[in-house]
């Protein structure tokens, strides 16, 4: 029996009643007596492992000691540092294992980029590239023709914006270089020669990494370019002082450009080069930028006040903007044209406008185009060439033999075919400017009695025009320069090798279509 035991036996509290009992508690409590408490859970839980270590023949103190040795250890491992190149074959390890590049096929299906079992572009990733992409390129290009077209407008507003922040003439600078019709030429060139094929990612990498590079550089400066595309508006507004109405049309086309841009397009084209390097690379990383070719030095915000447009943005970081405007004033010295342009010259002063009006719209579809219209001129002539001369890329009668050029073989009869197939897209190209005149003319006929919405529906089509217009003289543009190209191979070919054209020196008869070309 314990000793409290023997004090409740003593005192007698078994035969107390409850209300003695609370009276003897009471004087308890007034005499200064506690109540006794169990010990705290963790003394008895101390108390049962000390008892259970000295059981198990561990002391509390070798214990402790086991797991400061645990500890140092870990320490010693933490402090183990990763060179560079360890660090980044880790990453890189990383980004390439079986789940990354899983999501990264599954992302490219998903968007319509690739297929999930191929690398190669999809039809309908190429024609939204061909028809959105080129399309919001073209209009940022627009942006800066409107605002540094004219030298003299360019120069104010450079100055009005510098009031702000000099990154503004930045990065519109590089807005307007972001078109490049050579590059996008070279983009989607497999794709319009057969529209509805898969483009395999290697043909077209050069480009696509060129393009995805440049907005890179400005993905990050979205909503400063915006502010930039404003404010350079506001001030050609005070300087022209045409209508609100016209800016105001302008600055919201822009918008949605820069939406589409650097939202589905920007994406698709990113997960076109993961899917090319297949490797989730996230976007933000060290990796890209090394991939891409990503200077610092070269990103936006190198511009100071009052200098030039950057190198990186398309112009010289040393050139001053009084400068600028003195050389442009100065009378560009005569450049020689050479012997094919003087030919050129001479072909094209054979025939009048009205000849040629006459010869290639007989109907008078193109009646209500005027004549000193850049579209209608460059069709026109593009319908001469292809009556007169054309026959060339797709007789049979001239005997073409394939040939090795750079170690690749080239068929140049089917290349030829190739080429004449562009000029199906001259001619729908046209067939949209066309439509798109009509539809002006009809509603400056009929412009209805509300001004305000008249007035907006008038900008929209000629902007529509004016942008349907570049696009008639690109792909005339485009099917020229193709043909030159290659014409120029085989007339080399014919002054020195002789390997190409097999029967050179034969006198050629053509049928009856042939000969009226």
């Amino acid at each position: 029996m314990g000793e409290f035991d023997r004090t409740k036996k003593a005192i007698g509290v078994g035969s107390m009643d409850d209300k003695s009992k609370a009276e003897m508690f009471k004087k308890f409590q007034t005499a200064g007596g506690k109540v006794v408490k169990d010990k705290p859970q963790t003394e008895k839980q101390d108390n049962s492992k000390i008892s259970s270590n000295q059981r198990q023949g561990t002391s509390p103190n070798r214990q402790r000691s086991q797991s400061d040795d645990k500890n140092s250890k870990s320490k010693e491992k933490a402090e183990i540092k990763l060179t560079p190149k360890e660090l980044q074959k880790l990453q890189e390890a990383e980004m390439e294992n079986f789940l990354n590049r899983f999501i990264v096929k599954f992302k490219c299906w998903m968007s319509k980029v690739t297929s999930f079992g191929s690398s190669d572009l999809l039809p309908q990733f190429m024609s939204e590239m061909n028809l959105n992409g080129k399309k919001a390129l073209m209009e940022l290009n627009m942006v800066g023709n409107d605002i540094f077209g004219n030298p003299d407008t360019g120069n104010k507003i450079t100055k009005e914006l510098d009031k702000v922040t000099p990154l503004y003439v930045e990065l519109l600078a590089r807005g307007h270089k972001l078109y490049d019709s050579s590059e996008l030429t070279d983009f989607f060139e497999s794709y319009l020669a057969a529209t509805d094929l898969s483009i395999p990612i290697s043909k077209v990498s050069a480009p696509l990494y060129s393009i995805f590079k440049k907005l890179y550089y400005m993905y990050p400066f979205q909503s400063n370019y915006r502010k930039a595309v404003i404010a350079a508006y506001e001030a050609l507004q005070k300087i022209e002082g045409k209508p609100a109405l016209i800016y105001t049309t302008k600055k919201k086309k822009v918008n949605q450009e820069i939406d589409t841009l650097f939202g589905p397009i920007f994406d698709k084209l990113y997960l076109a080069i993961l899917r090319n390097e297949n490797k989730n690379i996230p976007l933000n990383s060290s990796y890209l930028e090394d991939l891409l070719g990503i200077v610092q030095e070269e990103k936006p915000g190198v511009r100071q006040i009052g200098e030039g447009i950057p190198e990186s943005a398309g112009g010289v970081v040393e050139e001053k903007i009084e400068d600028t405007v003195q050389d442009e004033k100065k009378e560009e010295a005569p450049q020689t044209l050479s012997k094919e342009l003087m030919h050129g010259n001479k072909l094209m002063a054979m025939y009048t406008l009205e000849q040629l009006r006459k010869k290639h719209d007989p109907k008078g579809e193109y009646s209500e185009i005027v004549d000193n219209d850049k579209a209608l001129l460059s069709y026109l002539y593009f319908k001469e060439f292809d009556y007169e001369y054309s026959f060339v890329l797709t007789t049979k009668k001239i005997d073409l033999k394939p040939t090795q050029i750079n170690g690749a073989k080239v068929d140049f009869r089917q290349k030829l075919l190739d080429i004449y197939e562009l000029t199906r897209n001259c001619m729908e190209q046209f067939k949209i400017y066309l439509d798109v005149c009509k539809e002006l003319t009809k509603h400056k006929q009929n412009p209805g009695s509300n001004y305000i919405e008249s007035s907006k529906k008038t900008t929209a089509i000629e902007q529509k025009k004016s942008m349907q217009s570049r696009s008639v003289r690109y792909s005339i543009k485009e099917f020229l320069e193709k043909s030159k190209d290659s014409l120029i191979v085989l007339i080399s070919d014919m002054k020195g090798k002789k390997e190409i054209v097999g029967n050179m020196d034969a006198t050629l008869t053509f049928d009856a279509m042939e000969s009226k070309k």
